[in-house]
């Protein structure tokens, strides 16, 4: 390593040219225009998508072909240009895109008292003074610039782009500890990065747990689709909520016990009963004989559940997001049929079914056709959201968080019943999850795994440190908790954190083919810690990846690769660790860089259920923009100089 070392010291050096300087960092406020028909706007390849707020252009020569009827077809090749004779549902995105245009945004975290169920939380977090965050559009192959200004008090912030590829741009990832400092008050830092693939996913913060109080947002990337829809919601962000600062709830897991959420949230709006006789109980009217509302309380304060209207026979795509701390979802309409046409960023041969299973982290585009099979009498029909056995407490779960009205003059609440009684933990089934692209994984493609001692090498065991570690039994995916130093990403740093054991570091020096990571959960089943979940969901940044096998029996190690699943398995960025089982993935060694792989439980995640993926480390510098970097070294001096003094008590992620 000390070869690549000094090589790499040297690129940071001689890096003298920053894509990334000379930038307005001026703060603006985020300027969604309204959402205008659908269709062509100008001659050439410039049309706006379904429902949206933005325009895709791209160069002439290109037409866009798609349609109601046709969302398969994205962009038509003129004949007078190079390239693909089209851009549909069936390119491999991986390595095909077409060129778009720069997509620029401006976000500013900062503290407000929100009260999104309707109770007020005084610790909370936001973009732009709104919860959810802004909803950031743009199209297949476009490139997304996006400005974070930090403006909280006592706390650093990174933004990661959750399921985002970030090819050769490991430096964008939005981890501190991993690929940045935290950006400390007052300074920017900008990500940018490319869309290279298409559908729809969230941001959130990565600083210890800050997204659970309210620094998430959704993101739409336009592209095509497997199925046909005539109108489409923008992403949908659906989690549990947290009253206290997550902090103090993170402290409750480090303590032995797993924390136990408020309420649900769907999109934004809530519904948490709360006596008449609290201050914070913002969403009761204040009366003769009662305690004003506390100040802060907004007006009027959100009060759900969430409503939309659908007109009978028409087709709507609703774009899904569990962006949960620890709950885990099955959604449903009552009445209504859900067609699946795409899992996290990965379309997939449609499939229809009753009730949708949505771990953290993972999302889905389902179309509902509005023609209920048995029709209410009222026209109104209950959205569930019910928290899935075993995998999240949460003190008010009602299930009824949204309604669908076929007439927008009704109040009335609906009195429908559940399509079925599904409660399971569990994964949507495999058979039912076939990805329109295929990867062509073989066992002869395993690099690492073409025999009993490679696979376990590459195995890792989820669990709970036996001893203490900086000061608490924490969760591990390595013989040692992930536990980050700030100051000292992972990337400005290669050597000295590859053999710090603090920081997780796996080697995975391969350079063609797939390679596999093992997570084994066998330890699980045996942990006392109160309300321990069914199941984990597992992210793997900087990649999708195959899944090989997702079982809840043990990991059998001299069976495992005769029971792998070769013919187009399932291809996402999050998938469920059974607790007592295992999950098998696969993925390409394509993406120099370094990517964690986490659970995406929260608490679990900031006690350090963690590994990073040191991929290809030789090659980052060659595949990073000249100077790329310097905005990464600049952040972390910032760090440094705030002098922020703080007692860690979270893994840093």
């Amino acid at each position: 390593m000390g070869f690549i070392n000094s090589c790499w010291d040297a690129f940071l050096l001689l890096s003298s040219y920053n894509p990334l300087n000379g930038f307005d960092r001026n703060q603006r406020p985020l300027d969604l225009p309204q959402a205008l028909p659908e269709g062509h706007l100008a001659a050439g390849a410039t049309f706006r998508p379904a429902n949206s707020s933005i325009t895709c252009q791209y160069p002439a020569g290109w037409t866009y072909c798609g349609s109601a009827n046709n969302r398969e077809c994205w962009l038509q090749n003129t004949g007078k240009v190079s390239g693909p004779k089209t851009y549909n549902i069936s390119t491999d995105y991986e390595n095909s895109w077409p060129t778009g245009v720069l997509r620029e945004y401006w976000l500013d975290t900062s503290e407000l008292a929100i009260a999104p169920d309707g109770y007020l939380k005084t610790t909370g977090l936001v973009f732009n003074n709104t919860y959810p965050g802004p909803i950031l559009e743009a199209c297949w192959g476009d490139t997304i610039r996006v400005h974070v200004t930090n403006s909280i008090g006592r706390e650093g912030t990174t933004i990661h782009w959750h399921g985002i590829r970030q090819l050769n741009t490991t430096e964008m990832d939005g981890v501190n500890g991993v690929t940045q400092c935290p950006i400390a008050q007052n300074d920017t830092f900008t990500y940018q990065f490319l869309a290279q693939q298409y559908g729809h996913t969230w941001y959130h913060s990565h600083y210890q747990t800050q997204y659970s109080d309210g620094l998430m947002g959704g993101l739409v990337i336009y592209g095509p689709s497997s199925a046909n829809y005539d109108e489409a919601f923008l992403p949908a962000l659906i989690n549990d909520w947290v009253h206290d600062n997550s902090t103090d709830v993170l402290n409750q897991e480090l303590h032995g016990g797993a924390p136990t959420a408020n309420s649900l949230v769907f999109n934004g709006t809530g519904t948490f009963r709360c006596s008449d006789l609290d201050p914070k109980c913002c969403s009761n009217k204040p009366g003769d004989n009662l305690p004003p509302r506390d100040p802060r309380c907004p007006s009027p304060a959100p009060n759900g559940p969430l409503q939309k209207v659908f007109v009978k026979g028409k087709r709507y795509l609703l774009r899904l997001v569990n962006s949960s701390a620890a709950a885990m979802f099955i959604f449903s309409i009552d009445e209504h049929e859900l067609e699946v046409i795409a899992t996290d960023l990965v379309p997939i041969h449609p499939y229809k079914t009753a009730s949708l299973f949505i771990g953290i982290g993972q999302r889905y585009q389902v179309v509902v056709t509005a023609t209920p099979k048995n029709p209410s009498a009222d026209g109104n029909y209950w959205m569930r959201t019910r928290v899935a056995t075993g995998c999240g407490s949460v003190e008010q779960d009602d299930e009824e968080t949204g309604i669908i009205r076929y007439n927008n003059a009704s109040t009335a609440l609906p009195t429908t019943v559940p399509n079925d009684g599904r409660i399971a933990c569990e994964d949507e089934p495999v058979k039912s999850l076939v990805p329109v692209v295929q990867w062509n994984v073989t066992r002869d493609t395993l690099d690492n795994a073409q025999n009993e001692n490679e696979l376990n090498s590459f195995t890792f065991q989820a669990d709970v440190s036996s001893v203490p570690f900086h000061n608490f039994n924490r969760w591990e995916l390595t013989n040692t908790p992930l536990y980050l130093n700030y100051s000292n990403p992972s990337l400005l740093n290669i050597s000295g954190t590859l053999r710090d054991p603090n920081y997780a570091a796996i080697d995975y020096d391969f350079k063609n083919n797939y390679v596999v990571l093992v997570v084994d959960g066998a330890a699980l089943q045996n942990i006392t810690k109160l309300n321990t979940p069914a199941a984990h969901p597992i992210h793997m940044h900087g990649h999708d990846f195959v899944i090989l096998d997702q079982n809840d029996d043990g990991f059998d190690v001299k069976n495992a690769l005769k029971r792998f699943n070769f013919k187009n398995p399932p291809r996402r960025d999050v998938a469920l660790l059974p607790s007592g089982g295992y999950l098998a993935m696969a993925f390409q060694p394509d993406n120099p860089g370094i990517w964690l792989v986490h659970c995406h439980i929260a608490w679990h995640a900031s006690s350090g259920l963690a590994l990073q993926i040191f991929e290809r480390t030789e090659k980052i510098p060659s595949v990073l923009a000249p100077g790329a970097l310097k905005e990464t070294e600049r952040v972390c001096t910032n760090w440094d100089k705030w002098h922020l003094e703080f007692n860690q008590t979270d893994s840093g992620i």
